[in-house]
């Protein structure tokens, strides 16, 4: 290999370094047709615990499990059924209990072998779930003795990984997630992005939840939920499912047929996009292995993108197996090249926003070709489009933790906020109903745009044209774009102001119509009388047509710092404009900054 080929490979960047901005580079390259699978629902996710990362520790709970027996192992009442346990636990830990029972005393905290010891359990955490008390049901440990309900209780909020899973159902992009973990992060997620709206995600522990009433999307908890046990405990704590055990029987266990077999079909129909999952254990195997047998995945899949997608820093052991189950003999021909193909080098956090971010965009610009081709002009449209990856790159690059964090879910709410406040203002000339719901741009896949006639008839792709034109003024040096400077509703959409010498900061309104213009008037949003009004159709134009300008500029900018109304429509100035560039051009006279 050329020296300069090992520098790349050396300085490539790991899962941990690379940001947002690169991931997307990726779905615009190797993993294009990844995020096309993905954007059209084609994709089923497959989710763990390096998703979770907010979740009960699991060293913790190792530790709780430890010092529960070992606490009752020298109480002379209880020591004959748990001196054995906690001999059991110390060999699993690899060390031979007669050598620390001086310790027995202590708390694990205190042992110099601490750290050794929860390091070693940490990967036979199910083994650990399996040890035996004598008269006590078979998940005694993780119902009693580390006591899972209580370690559960206080859930912190749902991470990054969680709110973009959510934004991609909502958005019609995801209809199917499969998950290991107990947690019920991905269900308060949906909840807190939609408002409480019930229904739109189907949970599933109990197989007869199979057949309740669809969801956008269906979560499919194989090893069971904390929630729903805490909840329901005779019905639901059979369902939790970590023990060695139980992870061995559970492709033959009754209890699970039903959720076996819809999993395996999930595997048999759609794609596998694999977030913080090993697939180490050896009933998901099993259930990669059935997939194979009803209907195996191709390889190679060109055109197609790959069945199998994980986002790690390398390959797990399990995850190899799986290509090697799943491909056979093929997974020989080759087997560097097919992981090159597998791997998307990235933690699930970074590719669940570069997704959202790409498939936004990408409704955009749909919706921006179907309402231009309808005027004949789809040739703006195709023009304009790169001007929404542009402004969804540099959006990308602000995608990364602040000071003092390691993950990026202060960016993620601030971007729910900012998108959602657009679009809501938009729609109906109002904020957002709850501070803390997503505003969907629309619920249906991007290959099914074009037959959402109500996504169409909302003035989408207008408001593609206008997102398309403000970032290519600011690029261009005509002006500045912010944050909204305040949450109130008259600090706009989002702050202009020109780039020249007295400017002034603005509030910009982006309006589907009239009518809403008239509900942001009645509401105050106009107080200050120097807004921007940034229509997607021609209806103010028109009403204002016959009684002056309708920009209503009251005197010179930049002289006095009063400015009053300035109304554009984007539909006037398409009509008007034969190409692209007389479109911009006419946006920034328009503009009147």
């Amino acid at each position: 290999m050329p020296l300069g080929a090992l520098t790349n490979v050396a300085l490539a960047p790991t899962a941990v370094d690379i940001t947002v901005r690169e991931v997307l580079a990726h779905l615009e390259g190797a993993f294009a047709s990844v995020a096309s699978a993905v954007e059209n629902g084609e994709f089923a996710l497959w989710v763990g615990s390096g998703i979770s990362r907010k979740a009960p520790n699991l060293g913790d709970l190792i530790e709780r499990a430890f010092d529960y027996i070992r606490v009752r192992a020298i109480d002379p009442g209880t020591a004959a059924a748990y001196r054995p346990a906690l001999d059991e636990a110390l060999t699993l830990a690899e060390i031979d209990p007669t050598t620390v029972e001086a310790q027995f005393e202590q708390a694990l905290v205190d042992w110099p072998e601490h750290d050794a010891i929860i390091n070693r359990l940490w990967n036979k955490y199910s083994k650990v779930l399996d040890i035996r008390i004598a008269g006590t049901d078979v998940d005694f440990i993780l119902w009693d003795a580390i006591d899972i309900r209580q370690a559960f209780e206080h859930s912190a909020p749902p991470a990054a990984e969680h709110l973009c899973i959510a934004i991609l159902i909502l958005e019609g992009a995801v209809q199917s997630v499969a998950s290991a973990n107990w947690d019920g992060f991905i269900e308060a997620a949906v909840d807190k992005l939609s408002n409480g709206v019930a229904g739109i995600l189907q949970v599933v522990v109990d197989p007869t939840q199979l057949r309740g009433p669809a969801g956008r999307a269906r979560l499919y908890k194989f090893h069971g939920c904390i929630v729903h046990a805490t909840r329901e405990p005779l019905v639901f704590r059979p369902y939790l499912t970590g023990s060695h055990t139980q992870i061995m029987d559970w492709p033959q266990n009754a209890t699970f047929t039903a959720m076996h077999n819809a999993v395996v079909g999930l595997a048999t129909a759609q794609k596998t996009l694999v977030l913080g999952l090993s697939i180490q254990d050896s009933n998901l195997q099993t259930i990669f292995s059935k997939s194979k047998a009803v209907h195996a995945w191709p390889w190679p899949c060109a055109p197609d993108a790959p069945a199998y997608v994980f986002c790690e820093d390398a390959i797990q052991p399990g995850q190899r197996d799986l290509l090697r189950i799943a491909y056979g003999p093929t997974y020989n021909a080759d087997p560097a090249a097919l992981h090159d193909a597998t791997l998307l080098r990235a933690w699930g956090e970074q590719v669940l926003i570069a997704l959202v971010l790409k498939l936004l965009a990408e409704k955009l610009v749909r919706l921006m070709e179907l309402s231009l081709a309808a005027e004949g002009k789809v040739a703006i449209a195709t023009a304009l489009a790169p001007m929404l990856a542009s402004l969804r790159d540099e959006i990308a690059y602000l995608a990364v933790p602040i000071a003092g964090a390691r993950d990026r879910i202060a960016f993620t709410n601030q971007a729910i906020a900012l998108w959602s406040r657009m679009l809501s203002i938009f729609r109906s000339g109002a904020l957002p109903v709850h501070p803390d719901m997503y505003e969907a741009l629309c619920g249906s896949p991007l290959n099914l745009i074009a037959a959402d006639q109500n996504a169409q008839a909302m003035g989408l792709g207008q408001l593609g044209v206008a997102l398309s034109l403000l970032h290519h003024g600011r690029a261009s040096g005509h002006w500045e774009l912010r944050a909204p400077v305040s949450d109130n509703l008259d600090a706009g959409t989002m702050t202009a102001r020109a780039s020249r010498l007295g400017g002034v900061d603005r509030p910009l309104f982006l309006v589907k119509s009239a009518a809403d213009v008239i509900k942001l008037q009645s509401n105050g949003a106009f107080a200050n009388d120097n807004a921007i009004v940034v229509h997607g159709d021609d209806v103010w134009q028109r009403m204002v047509r016959g009684g002056g300008s309708a920009r209503r500029v009251r005197s010179a900018p930049g002289r006095t710092g009063v400015v009053g109304e300035t109304h554009v429509s984007i539909a006037d100035l398409i009509s008007r404009s034969a190409d692209s560039v007389e479109l911009q051009q006419h946006f920034v006279a328009e503009m009147m900054l």
